[in-house]
């Protein structure tokens, strides 16, 4: 989710309860104005105290984001509700006049159970987006910094971004890595700060011999680590200091994601990374796109301040053979549609159209060597997932269980031997219903249902 980004229910439930609180209020007063012998001053004083605390407490949610208007709303406001009808309750039983009660506190408990019952329901669905991709590195005329970091920016989280909902863009990163303060996955290293540590990452010991040395050539990348003119060609920097610098480090961490593995976050004793190769396919990023990616990263912290881009930009790149496609603008307003599969594509494409090499090994499909999730080896996992005690879905054969899997992946969530824990639930997304047609579904399902590990493996 977004900083900016409140939660409209919330904040619409947060200005109701501040006008009930003035209701009851008024309704207190106007009794102990109509009966001797009620102490108004009492029953004024603690019921004006909670209207403007109700009033306050609104005043507050708007400030905050919405995972901390939920947390605030259900640990602080919703009981200071629930307190106030209480003292309300006791008012009129206290002062015998609980048939003058209004209905309107019926009316009131209906309203808000309903409300949070359907808050608090939504907000529990698995909530994950991924858009498409960005036009394939179009580039309109010259560009300015903060445009080519945005450009970045899109390629990680996506062109949209919707209340509550993870948004991931091309370059599938957000899955993985966070990027603000103190906000941790897991996963991935968080990547704020990541600028200034690009800087110190190349003069740590470890990173000169580990998991392979400075000048070893890395077998699942291909690329000479720490050699910044022995990449490949067409993702070179140009132009530049002869030694290995920050930019140099982030760009070999996209490129080459196993030739540096941060402490805790990789597999085999941290000598190999999960992260994929993002300049190969399912995400196949351009040199324009790499080079965006790096932009935002260095520019990320600071915002509005590009002093600390080392990249240039892509009119300026003298090493950009035809990365970007410089277009003139056409001044249309086409928004790009949503990624679809017809089920006229190959397996191959298709399987990487919807990022499943980013988390799955698949044999069969070059490049689908992903850790974050399962290996697909169904033809012989699916049956034995089917008679697990634990699972709780209504597949009765291979099939069932593998478009179970893909319509509705948290149905069951598989166990990571491994890991000694289960794989991530809410990691893969739950929109391939609307990204597939039914012969796209089918064609899907019957590949991976015939999947199963390499003979000797």
């Amino acid at each position: 989710m977004l900083p900016e980004q409140h939660d409209i229910l919330f904040s619409f439930l947060s200005i109701m309860f501040a006008v009930f609180a003035l209701y009851v209020f008024g309704n207190v007063i106007q009794h102990c104005r109509e009966r001797e012998g009620i102490n108004s001053t009492l029953w004024g004083g603690i019921f004006g105290a909670m209207a403007i605390t109700c009033f306050l407490m609104t005043v507050h949610m708007f400030s905050l984001v919405q995972g901390d208007q939920l947390v605030f709303f259900f640990s602080t406001y919703l009981w200071t509700i629930l307190f106030m009808l209480l003292v309300w309750g006791v008012f009129f039983k206290s002062n015998k006049i609980e048939r003058q009660s209004a209905p309107i506190i019926r009316a009131f408990f209906f309203y808000t159970t309903i409300s949070v019952l359907l808050a608090g329901y939504t907000n529990w669905l698995p909530q994950q987006r991924s858009d498409p991709p960005p036009k394939e590195a179009a580039v309109v005329g010259d560009m300015t910094m903060e445009e080519f970091a945005e450009m970045g920016r899109v390629i990680i989280f996506g062109a949209k971004q919707v209340a509550g909902q993870k948004s991931i863009g091309k370059g599938q990163c957000p899955l993985c890595h966070t990027f603000d303060p103190g906000d941790h996955m897991g996963r991935c290293p968080n990547l704020f700060g990541v600028e200034k540590r690009s800087h110190d990452r190349v003069k740590e010991d470890r990173y000169a011999t580990s998991p392979v040395a400075v000048g070893e050539v890395e077998p699942a990348s291909g690329i000479v680590k720490g050699k910044h003119d022995e990449v490949p060609e067409e993702y070179r920097r140009a132009g530049g200091p002869d030694e290995f610098i920050g930019e140099d480090y982030l760009r070999e961490s996209l490129m080459c994601p196993t030739c540096y593995v941060v402490k805790g976050f990789g597999k085999a004793n941290d000598t190999k990374s999960p992260m994929p190769v993002i300049v190969k396919p399912p995400i196949s990023l351009s040199r324009v796109e790499v080079n965006a990616v790096v932009a935002y990263l260095q520019s990320k912290d600071t915002p509005g301040e590009f002093a600390s881009v080392t990249v240039p930009l892509p009119q300026d790149d003298a090493g950009n053979t035809g990365g970007a496609v410089v277009e003139e603008d056409s001044g249309g307003d086409e928004e790009e549609g949503p990624v679809f599969v017809t089920g006229n594509e190959d397996i191959q494409t298709m399987i990487n159209t919807l990022g499943c090499p980013l988390c799955h090994t698949i044999p069969g499909v070059e490049g689908a060597v992903g850790e974050l999730g399962p290996k697909l080896h169904e033809k012989i996992n699916a049956p034995e997932r089917i008679k697990d005690p634990n699972y709780k879905g209504k597949a009765t054969n291979t099939k069932e269980y593998v478009k179970e899997s893909i319509l509705c992946p948290g149905c069951y969530v598989v166990f990571n031997e491994e890991a000694g824990e289960s794989y991530p639930d809410g990691l893969m997304p739950t929109t391939f219903g609307e990204q597939l047609s039914v012969r796209a579904l089918d064609k899907l399902v019957d590949f991976i249902s015939q999947t199963e590990p390499p003979a000797g493996s």
